[in-house]
């Protein structure tokens, strides 16, 4: 998870810088003001609480008598995870010094079968001389023996300006496998720009709104978001392959490729985190980040808290990542044929 660590990490720089010719007075550093602080940001910001089924309100009763001003550090650690679990969201978390970051989404903190996607093994599947980017932020090459190209992608960044090496490298191949399994997110803006030789027509992908003001009700007017064709256009079959560790940009980035017609998603269904999430610090030095979006697919409906469905569920297994074998990479494969 090192990618979502670093953009975490660049949030919170990023706020260090905002607002520094502003006062405001710095909220109290003890257990209960600190409790206080968080639940209360999150009640005025956290957008997603219908599509997480969550009555954050209850919460509060559920967990404020739990603090008092004799709370250890440790003891406010466990209680504030508590109450940002109920959320379930991969978008969420909370991160201390000397502690495991905590995910309140259950997949991620508890790395629920992330041993199921492993590169060493799809390396087994291509032809010598692949490419490689810096730290796996992607790879690309030749299946073995077939007339097929494979492209994965780590996140969602600079990293994808090689859509368009891959492209030209493997042009007269019988079809494309692109890989974004275990996708980190980032910015899905490099995704829409870069993605535009492979459609012919300018295609409505999600549009956004984002929290602006403290009333539940508060937020910016819908923006909508599409891709456009640029430059020569690539009609080849594709399939995109996704797990539920596919999150933030990442899904996004599959809701793009599920506007295309010859694209088929395979694998897992994605974690279901798509609004944007910014970060955020108590007065004790912990970092939490929270999200202050929603957002909606071409077909009107939120995924959030739900995740992007395959169109072929395929799921690895561990017998098989041991004998090096990935299986959906393996179907991928065989379906393109």
């Amino acid at each position: 998870m090192k990618s979502i660590q670093h953009i975490i990490t660049m949030l919170f720089i990023t706020l260090t810088f905002m607002g520094c010719d502003t006062y405001t007075e710095e909220p109290a550093n003890n257990p209960e003001a600190i409790f206080e602080n968080l639940w209360t940001t999150f009640n005025e910001e956290y957008a997603p609480f219908e599509e997480r089924n969550v009555d954050w309100k209850a919460q509060y009763d559920a967990f404020r008598p739990m603090v008092n001003s004799n709370t250890t550090d440790s003891e406010l650690f466990s209680i504030l995870s508590q109450m940002l679990g109920k959320l379930d969201d991969g978008h969420v978390s909370l991160t201390a010094p000397g502690r495991d970051v905590f995910y309140s989404n259950r997949i991620r903190n508890e790395l629920i079968d992330d041993e199921l996607f492993s590169l060493p093994v799809v390396r087994i599947y291509l032809e010598s001389g692949y490419k490689e980017g810096d730290e796996n932020s992607y790879i690309y090459g030749n299946i073995k023996n077939e007339n097929l190209a494979y492209i994965y992608f780590d996140h969602v960044e600079e990293n994808f300006f090689k859509l368009n090496d891959f492209l030209n490298q493997y042009n007269n191949v019988n079809g494309y496998i692109i890989d974004m399994r275990h996708n980190d997110g980032g910015d899905f803006t490099y995704c829409f720009s870069e993605i535009g030789r492979l459609t012919d027509q300018s295609r409505y992908v999600f549009r956004s709104k984002t929290k602006n003001g403290k009333g539940a009700n508060d937020y910016t007017d819908w923006h909508e978001w599409s891709i456009h064709p640029n430059g020569e256009y690539i009609n080849k079959p594709i399939i995109v392959l996704m797990d539920n560790y596919t999150i933030s940009a990442g899904e996004r980035a599959v809701m793009a490729f599920k506007t295309l017609p010859n694209v088929t998603l395979m694998g897992d269904t994605s974690n279901g985190a798509q609004g944007t999430m910014i970060g955020r610090e108590l007065a004790n030095g912990w970092f939490y980040t929270i999200v202050t979006q929603k957002t909606e697919l071409y077909d009107g409906m939120s995924y959030e808290g739900i995740g992007l469905a395959p169109d072929v569920l395929s799921i690895n297994n561990i017998s098989d990542i041991n004998a090096g074998i990935d299986q959906t990479l393996q179907t991928a494969i065989d379906e393109l044929r």
